[in-house]
């Protein structure tokens, strides 16, 4: 599906849906922007036939060389850039290609990305307009990398108070908790050392204005600060997981010590138990009247006096 915008003198934005209207608008407007998202063989081809874009193979959309997620030619450019998209209680990167050539900047995407809509939305609402085609690159990009900021601003808080609940309970739920944060981080990394390498290689392109690139390295020095926050998050979360695992293996030990305690509590009565229950014909005080409350005082006396030993070494 093709969706085309234009950004009108008096600001704001403009959204184009029939083909006419969009090859007219590229030879009149100083910018065009084709979204085409999850495009039928027919869109890819109106858009191969009026300019020139080729869609890449699926494939170096997951390719995470940068020689892959980045190419120069003689009239064109292309970036492929990973957006944070959720489903549920998953997060996870979907790669968007950003095509630029002329004034016209075609972006493929196969997924909702939350971060065009806040575009739209900003946009419309602050009058905002651009003069050439990278600058509105430059524009979602840097909403992704605010977006990319509250993610980890959210598991920083998370991470604090997951270290105050470990203390009072070890739930399933808490380390579940933990490996979604922890993933959630690697993912955040990832997409920010991918963004870092290819803002690199357009910071060096011709094709590329000299106010967007200044835009760009502002975004770099972002995306620098967030890479440090995601290597200190990593560390809390590895503190705080071996804390919980810390704190589990007390909480087992504990038990084992109970039990080891009370085999060792019925351990004597067992084994005078055992003895006046061997099958032989002269035990003392086996035909004894007396016989049954001298075994169970044994049994008692044996008990305290294992009792009073464990209580003087402090074992319990």
């Amino acid at each position: 599906m093709l969706k085309a915008y234009y950004f009108p003198p008096e600001g704001g934005i403009k959204r184009v849906d029939d083909r006419k209207e969009i090859k007219e608008l590229a030879r009149r407007v100083p910018v065009l922007w084709i979204d085409a998202r999850e495009p039928t063989e027919e869109d890819l081809r109106f858009l191969q036939r009026e300019f020139g874009f080729r869609e890449p193979p699926k494939e170096v959309f997951e390719d995470i060389e940068i020689s892959s997620r980045f190419y120069e030619g003689r009239d064109h450019l292309y970036a492929i850039f990973s957006f944070l998209v959720q489903h549920r209680d998953e997060v996870y990167a979907e790669p968007v290609l950003f095509f630029l050539k002329g004034n016209v900047l075609i972006t493929l995407r196969y997924s909702k990305i939350v971060t065009f809509s806040m575009f739209k939305r900003m946009v419309d609402r602050h009058k905002l307009s651009f003069s050439v085609p990278d600058r509105l690159m430059a524009e979602l990009l840097n909403l992704e990398v605010e977006r990319i900021g509250n993610r980890l601003e959210i598991i920083g808080k998370r991470i604090r108070s997951i270290r105050q609940q470990i203390f009072e309970e070890q739930s399933p739920e808490i380390i579940k908790d933990l490996a979604f944060y922890d993933e959630l981080n690697l993912t955040l990394r990832e997409s920010i050392n991918e963004k870092l390498r290819i803002l690199a290689k357009l910071l060096r392109s011709t094709k590329v204005s000299n106010v967007t690139k200044r835009e760009l390295k502002m975004i770099m020095e972002d995306l620098g600060a967030l890479a440090d926050y995601t290597s200190i998050y990593m560390e809390k979360i590895d503190s705080v997981q071996e804390s919980l695992l810390g704190l589990i293996t007390i909480r087992q030990n504990e038990a084992a010590q109970v039990f080891a305690f009370i085999a060792t509590l019925f351990l004597p009565p067992t084994l005078v138990a055992s003895i006046y229950g061997m099958n032989f014909e002269f035990i003392p005080f086996l035909h004894s009247p007396f016989g049954f409350w001298i075994s169970l005082f044994l049994m008692v006396s044996v008990t305290g006096g294992l009792l009073l030993w464990l209580k003087l070494k402090k074992v319990i």
